[in-house]
Order: C-alpha cells, then structure tokens, then sequence
C-alpha cells in the first residue's frame, strides 16, 4: 500500500499504436502524391487508374485518413500531457507532505483490526514504514482515555460515522506525543470499512495548551488570593474570572460564576447594593482605560471602591476594595466637619439675630417717624379739608340765607322775583344734600361697611335717565353728548350703585368740561367683560393729579384741596362701588384735550343670592 515515487511509465503497446500510424499516415501520403503525378505528369498508366472518378474517390479518402489520424494523434498527446500535469501536481503534494515531519498517511483497517502508518520521519516504535500494526498494539499506547476507539469501530463497521477528528496522546518508549487523527470512512471493493486521512503531530500545540492552562490556574490562584475583589468580562459582556471576594462581596455561589456566563444573569442574581457614588477624578491622574470608579455601599452596610479599566482588546476588568475602615473615620472628620460648622453657623445665626433686631429697632425708629410725619399730615390734610367743606357749605347756604331773608322781609314783592329765588334756594339745598351725601357715602366706604344687593338686570337704560338728570347743566354748558351704550344684555349688578357710578362721572364730565364742549359715551365688550368709556374735552388734568384722584383725605392727597374746584368725591366713591362689582376704573387724561374715564365690569349674567360685598 505505499506510495510509488516515480513518474507513470508508458506502456508498449501505446508506443506500437503509434509507430503504426505515423506509418500508415507516411504510406497514404506518399500515395497520394505518386497518384497525382500519374494523373497529370505521366503519359503512361503504370497502375492503370485511367478513370478520374475513381482517382478523386481515393485521393479524397486518403486525405479523410491523414486528417482523421493527425485529429487522433493531437488528441493522444494532450491527454497524456493531461496525465503528466497531474501526476507532477500529485507528486508535489504529497512531496509536501512526506516532508512535513509532524504529517503522515494513516490507514485503519477497521474490520481486520490493522492500522498502517507512513514511515516519513515517523518514530514510533517497532512499525516500519506502512506496515500494519494490531489495533490491541495501538490502543495500548494511547494515554487519552476519553477516546474510545473501539467505539469508533463500531459506529464506523454500522455506518453511522462518515467522518472522523480526534485527538490523543501516544505513548513510546521514548516520549510521549499527542497526535491528531482527521480521516474520512472508506469501503473497499469487498465492502469493508476504512478510515484513511492524516495523524497530525499536535505535541507542540498541546504542551502550548497545557502551559497555557497551568498559566491560567496560577493567575487564578494568585488572584484569588489578592485583598480585593476581581472580576474580568470580554468583549459580548461574558464572564471570564473572578474570584473569591467578589463572589462575598456580592454573595455569589460558585455554580453561578463559571466562565461564559452572561453579566446580565450575574447581576441580576446578585445582592443589590444599598448606594452608589460616582467619583470625578482629575483628567491629569487617570488610569490608562479607566471608565468609571464609585463607591458602593453593600447591603450588610460594607462599604467598597470600585474601578472599571477597559482593555485594548475590549475586555472589562473591575476591581473593587473593602474601604469601610476608611469610610468610618471619614465619617467620624465629616461628623466632627459638620458639628464645628453647626457651631459657626448657630454663632453666625446670632449675630444675623442681632443684625435683624439692630434694623428692626432701627426700622421702627424710622416708622415711629414716618408715622408721626403722617399723623402731622393728615392732620394737616384734615383742616384743609374742613376748610374746602366749610367753603363748599358755605356757598349754597349763602344762597339759602340770603334769599331766605329777602322772602322772610318781603323785601321783593314781584312774584317772578319771589319764584326765581325761591328756585334758587331750591337748587342750592339740593347741591349742600348732595355734598352731604358724598361725604356720609365716601365715609362708609371707608370705614368697609357698605352693604349692596347685587341681582342679574339690564343697565342700558342708566346713562339716559342720568343724562335727564343733568340736562339743564348740560344745556346751560352748550355741551354736547353723543351717547353711543348699545348694551342690552344683563349683567349681575347693584342698580343703584352703578347709576352713582355714572352719575358721579358723568357729573366731572360736565363740571370740569368747557362750554360748548363734547361728552362721548362708548361700550364693547371682550373676553367676558362689558367697557364702558366716558370722554370729554374738557380742561384735562396731570399726571400727579389722575394718581390721588381716587385717594379721599389721606396722606397720598399732595394737591392743595382749596384751591380745587369741590371736594373731588365722585370718583373715590365711584371707584370703591366698582371694586365691590369686581371690576375697575382707568383714568387717562391730557391736560387741555380733557379726560377719559374706562369703567369695566365682569359679564356674569346669572342670579344669585343676595350677597354682602366690602369695599377691596
């Protein structure tokens, strides 16, 4: 069964078959030739071929032969070149393998129980080379007693293995080496099983594995044996090792932490952690592939220094120390931090005490001053206005009295006369009624006791019977007033408050108005609200003067109230009535352009109880 060296040796009966045709292609060539000179350059018929059909019948065959046996000889010399290209490609391949030392040719008889083995640089005792060695001989030497070769013939004599890989340590007297058998299963012509293929030399591989291992093992030792705990996962978030503090810190069995286990499980059938900080370092102090360090409080309140470092490879190895020692007398300064600052800070808080007292006292100092200040003016504010009332009083009673005294002494008999002053007294007790009046209103105001019944009702028809009220101060002024209030749903109101309200301001419109001037009155209503604009051109006022309009008597009054026309009441009262509604009054004004007066009020239609309101 070995292998020849040599290249294939061409038979003779090839070589007689072709010296016959190179012969018979050499004799119908020259035939041809002798046949065509007889034909055309001889006169005499020496084989008496006379007739030209006969002649162009031979010579087309002769030449079909010449060309069939050159196609046949063409055809002979590229498959032998065939034959000879693949021959030199087999033979240089198994040149290769022959002088490869740790390759050889394997052989396994599998039913008469031989093997038979190349003998190329192969040392193994007492076999030469392809000889046969019993399959009893072989499986003595083999030390790898997790390979059942017997098992191996079986299924290989049943059929159920077609291909075969293993690898196991054979013994000499020598040394010993590990081999690895890769082969295919083969039947011969009688039908009888073979595994043929390579036994590779794999000692150098497996003393490299085997170093590798007890490499491995140290490293493990050694690390299990460190004061902290270690842990390495690669690249898809596998575990790799740990070792003995990390499964304590996180009470981890060993049945859980075996390579290959996924991050993801160990996690989750770990202890949680009751805290964990995360720490800034400085850039400049980083560790090389440091990705994060923390500090973690364990459950049985032990506290740990973690670091993560990724590897070049992409590996993750987290390492982690017991700093609960550390962490105590850190708590311990921090304790003893925080009760020095406790201690600052309560000094501190004393002395802002003190400040605090030392500005109160200061602030009621100041506001005994101001108060003082306060009371001196409005003291002051308070005879300015007695004096404005005594001269707002005394005008119309001027007019009673004295046109009471020419009636009390008959002193007028025209009868005319008697009603014009009679007339006149009339009018000036109305306008003294109509001071005293403001000021009884303008006094409850200000004290908050005012009540109103509020009910849902229209209001349109307000601004006419105001403006028939004061008709004839409207036609003695030759105003005019262009009443544009269109608003005829219901609102929720006090009738009797909102008439004051336009009254009082229909009443500066007039009073404060020039003669022949303008008075405009407006509506509309947005976003739930009803506007009402009053406008006059009138003699305007300024900017200090709109600001203590609505403030009656009190300290923020700056003008001088004599030298102002009446007690300027009906916009105080009239903006108070307003508050009690919800709503407001704006005031812009110019002097000599005059004044517009913008009352708005909320657009709640729907009755409700009677409801007592005060003063905002």
């Amino acid at each position: 069964m070995q292998l020849g060296r040599k290249k294939p040796t061409v038979n003779l009966q090839s070589q007689i078959r072709e010296i016959c045709l190179s012969v018979a292609l050499t004799i119908l060539f020259i035939t041809t030739i002798f046949m065509a000179y007889n034909q055309y350059a001889s006169t005499q018929d020496l084989i008496y071929l006379n007739n030209n059909l006969l002649f162009f019948s031979v010579a087309g065959t002769n030449t079909l032969l010449i060309l069939l046996v050159f196609l046949l000889s063409r055809y002979q010399k590229n498959e032998k070149e065939v034959i000879v290209n693949n021959h030199s490609a087999l033979e240089h391949h198994q040149k290769l393998i022959l002088n490869n030392k740790d390759t050889r040719y394997f052989t396994w008889d599998v039913k008469n129980k031989k093997i038979y083995m190349s003998n190329k640089s192969f040392s193994l005792s007492k076999i030469k080379s392809m000889s046969s060695i019993p399959f009893e001989e072989f499986i003595s030497h083999i030390q790898a007693k997790d390979i059942n070769f017997y098992q191996l013939a079986n299924n290989a004599i049943q059929g159920k293995i077609n291909q075969i890989e293993v690898s196991f340590k054979y013994r000499t007297n020598i040394a010993s080496k590990w081999y690895k058998l890769k082969g295919s299963l083969l039947n011969s012509t009688h039908g009888s099983p073979f595994i043929s293929g390579l036994l590779i030399d794999i000692t150098r591989d497996k003393n490299q594995e085997i170093n590798a291992q007890r490499m491995q093992n140290t490293l493990s030792e050694v690390i299990d044996s460190l004061p902290l705990s270690f842990v390495l996962w690669n690249s898809k978030n596998q575990l790799v090792m740990c070792n003995s503090k990390y499964r304590d810190f996180y009470s981890l069995p060993s049945s859980i932490t075996k390579p290959g286990t996924s991050k993801s499980e160990i996690i989750q059938l770990s202890t949680k952690s009751l805290i964990e900080i995360d720490i800034k370092n400085d850039q400049d102090n980083q560790l090389p592939g440091l990705i994060g360090q923390k500090e973690i409080q364990l459950k049985d309140k032990r506290w740990i220094l973690k670091t993560d470092i990724k590897t070049g490879a992409g590996y993750i190895a987290s390492m982690a120390l017991d700093v609960s020692d550390q962490k105590i007398s850190q708590q311990d300064l921090l304790d003893n931090e925080n009760e020095l600052i406790s201690k600052v800070e309560e000094l501190d808080n004393l002395r802002r005490k003190q400040d605090i007292q030392s500005k109160q006292l200061i602030e009621l100092a100041g506001r005994y001053s101001t108060e003082k200040d306060n009371i001196e003016e409005l003291e002051n504010n308070k005879s300015k206005f007695l004096l404005n009332m005594s001269h707002e009083l005394r005008t119309p009673l001027n007019a009673i009295i004295g046109f009471s005294d020419f009636l009390k002494n008959q002193i007028i008999d025209d009868p005319n006369k008697v009603r014009e002053y009679a007339q006149d007294i009339h009018e000036s007790g109305n306008e003294l009624l109509s001071i005293i009046s403001n000021i009884e209103s303008m006094t409850s105001l200000e004290k908050e006791d005012v009540k109103i019944n509020k009910k849902s009702q229209k209001i349109n028809t307000i601004f006419d019977e105001v403006l028939t009220d004061f008709r004839d101060d409207i036609m003695s002024k030759k105003i005019t007033v262009k009443n544009h209030f269109n608003f005829r749903d219901r609102i929720f109101c006090n009738e009797t408050a909102m008439r004051q309200v336009i009254s009082n301001i229909i009443s500066n419109a007039i009073k404060y108005n020039k003669d022949g001037g303008t008075i405009i009155i407006n509506n509309n209503t947005q976003n739930g609200w009803l506007t009402l604009e009053i406008t006059d051109n009138g003699h305007g006022m300024t900017n200090e003067e709109v600001d203590i309009i609505f403030k009656p008597f009190n300290k923020s009054r700056r003008s001088n109230i004599i030298n102002q026309e009446g007690a300027r009441l009906g916009l105080p009262i009239a903006n108070t009535l307003i508050q009690i509604h919800h709503g407001n009054i704006d005031v812009k004004s110019t002097p000599g352009k005059g004044t517009c007066v913008t009352v708005s009020v909320p657009l709640i239609s729907h009755t409700n109880d009677t409801k007592t309101q005060k003063s905002a």
